[in-house]
């Protein structure tokens, strides 16, 4: 114990999490309760993320099995925002020892067309997100840049950073002009220094969006032409545009990470133009 409390805290939370899990696999062969709820890790997962434990969740209460996914850090700052996802959640000093429960870490239900469906994809959309995002039906080209932890930590910055500039370079020209661009990211300020010129020789208006993480969602979300990056945040972001509009343009990278199982991305919908390279 000593040990795991000398390393980082994020690292030593998850691994302290997979103990947990290791040290009841024999008690949950014998759980039988009506419910089922997934065993979120305390740290290393974030709101896109969750969404598709949600959606998981949605799904399975809404054919008449009770499903939760257990509250995590983090998770209240998107109940205001969409309360629908509170519903589908539940405390730690809430789950009963009898409830089922659900240890996934491997693709946490993202593998589109495979763990979830676009049916099940549009109902959860329907019905607990489209409902509080602002509608954008302009021609504003929204353009979504995570950058972050996948470019501040070495770990990370090997496994996710690819050629930004030079994707979204590609994808304005497959989208095509606008008037107007606005720029969502983590970091506004590198995207200002490193991809400011570009933007403005493709739109007559170049606006970095100051806002959190909810306003940036809701900005992304909402939008009618999307650029995204290797984010489950961009994935949401135009699963949640192509519901709420008909005639949606969205753009994606095909690469998502590197991994044993190789690169590309298996949140995409087929339907979105996805661009092959840059990593």
């Amino acid at each position: 114990m000593s040990e795991l409390r000398r390393l980082p805290a994020r690292i030593a939370g998850h691994l302290a999490w997979r103990a947990r899990r290791a040290g009841t696999v024999l008690a949950d062969r014998f759980r039988r309760g009506d419910r089922t709820v997934t065993m979120t890790p305390p740290v290393g997962l974030r709101f896109g993320n969750w969404l598709y434990l949600w959606l998981q969740a949605h799904e399975s209460s809404a054919a008449g099995q009770p499903w939760l996914v257990l509250e995590a850090p983090g998770m209240a700052d998107w109940f205001d925002a969409f309360p629908g996802l509170r519903e589908l959640t539940v405390a730690r000093d809430e789950v009963r020892f009898h409830d089922r429960r659900v240890w996934g870490e491997r693709f946490w239900n993202q593998k589109f067309g495979e763990e979830f469906s676009r049916r099940a994809l549009d109902a959860f959309i329907a019905d607990v997100l489209a409902p509080h995002i602002p509608v954008d039906d302009s021609d504003t080209v929204v353009v979504n840049v995570r950058r972050g932890d996948y470019y501040a930590q070495d770990h990370l910055r090997a496994r996710y950073a690819f050629d930004q500039a030079g994707y979204i370079a590609d994808a304005l020209e497959r989208i095509g002009p606008a008037a107007r661009i606005r720029l969502v990211s983590d970091d506004p300020e590198w995207c200002r220094k490193h991809l400011g010129l570009l933007l403005s020789h493709h739109a007559d208006e170049v606006v970095y969006e100051p806002r959190g993480a909810v306003g940036n969602f809701l900005a992304v979300s909402g939008s009618r032409k999307l650029i995204g990056t290797n984010s489950t945040f961009s994935y949401w972001g135009g699963y949640i545009a192509g519901v709420l509009h008909s005639d949606a343009q969205i753009v994606m990278p095909r690469f998502h990470a590197r991994t044993e199982r190789g690169t590309d991305a298996y949140h995409l919908d087929p339907s979105w133009t996805i661009i092959d390279g840059y990593h």
